[in-house]
């Protein structure tokens, strides 16, 4: 199981027929999900979402996301994987990410309170290189981009910086390398195409691309790479003791071993409510005969 998020150890899962049912927690019953497309989540025992996947009528995963938390059960990360298990895209969460914080620093017309709660996308090419990063406020409105320019050896020749929506470019870099020499030169262009800054290196440094120090070593975008890299290295397996329902009733286990498929009406602080299925009779039980209870949508509601 890939070791990314807090609480990691899948529970439970949960069907949905399309993202909005998702958001509105709208579920599927797992025998409703045969032979259309659907989403099934994978959740942990707080009942905080680990992965979530598309899968096509056939029941094949076509698009997989995959949730990263912090100690504090704070969402971070979500990244997006194709079929291959290839990460394509990746959002970062928070006004403390480092491009973001550099990208606001070059705009200089928005107050903090705007930027609480934003969000930075990076966006790969077909090539596995970031192609693109884009910034959202918290009313998921985009008020940024950069855009990563390279050339015909994959190498990072330039950069674009465009403040959204008036699409108007605040900065930009141009880079030459010399492959024989390993002599790099970066100029730096402000929002009226003035040169700002130039340098001229022969081994890439582990900072000073910029006049202002920027969120990244050398000539990489190192703190988004490690990040793709360990996605890349991990393989996301499913263990098979995840819960998957197979009936549209709740399940309750007695501690004496007997299983029932029930309604449940209410669980109490000592006693259980419930109906069996096929009787009409309501019934009750004390707790402590119980052994479990899990619900038609898979989750554990007792203990």
């Amino acid at each position: 199981m890939i070791g990314l998020c807090w609480g990691q150890e899948v529970s439970f899962m949960r069907f949905y027929s399309n993202e909005h049912n998702y958001m509105a927690d709208d579920r599927l019953l797992a025998t409703q999900r045969f032979g259309i497309p659907y989403i099934q989540v994978f959740y942990n025992d707080q009942k905080v979402p680990l992965i979530k996947e598309w899968l096509d009528a056939s029941g094949e995963v076509f698009s997989r996301e995959v949730f990263e938390y912090n100690n504090r059960k704070k969402l971070i990360r979500q990244f997006f994987l194709n079929s291959d298990q290839k990460p394509d895209s990746l959002i970062q969460f928070g006004i403390d990410e480092p491009w973001s914080k550099e990208f606001r620093r070059a705009l200089k017309n928005k107050t903090r309170v705007y930027f609480t709660g934003q969000k930075s996308k990076f966006i790969l090419n077909a090539s596995d290189q970031i192609e693109k990063i884009q910034f959202y406020n918290v009313q998921g409105l985009r008020y940024g981009q950069i855009d990563f320019i390279y050339d015909h050896l994959g190498l990072l020749k330039g950069e674009v910086w465009t403040s959204l929506p008036n699409n108007i470019v605040i900065r930009r870099f141009a880079y030459a390398v010399d492959m024989l020499t390993g002599r790099k030169e970066i100029w730096e262009y402000g929002k009226k195409g003035e040169e700002v800054s130039h340098v001229a290196l022969t081994q890439p440094p582990a900072t000073g691309l910029y006049k202002t120090l920027p969120p990244r070593l050398g000539n990489q975008l190192d703190e988004i790479s490690i990040i793709l890299e360990d996605i890349r290295e991990k393989k996301i397996e499913i263990p098979f003791d995840v819960f998957i329902p197979k009936t549209d009733y709740d399940l309750m286990i007695l501690t004496n071993g007997d299983s029932l498929m029930i309604q449940l009406l209410d669980l109490g602080s000592q006693r259980v409510t419930f109906q069996i299925i096929g009787e009409t009779d309501t019934l009750t039980m004390p707790k402590f005969r119980l052994e479990s209870i899990t619900s038609k949508y898979g989750e554990r509601i007792y203990p």
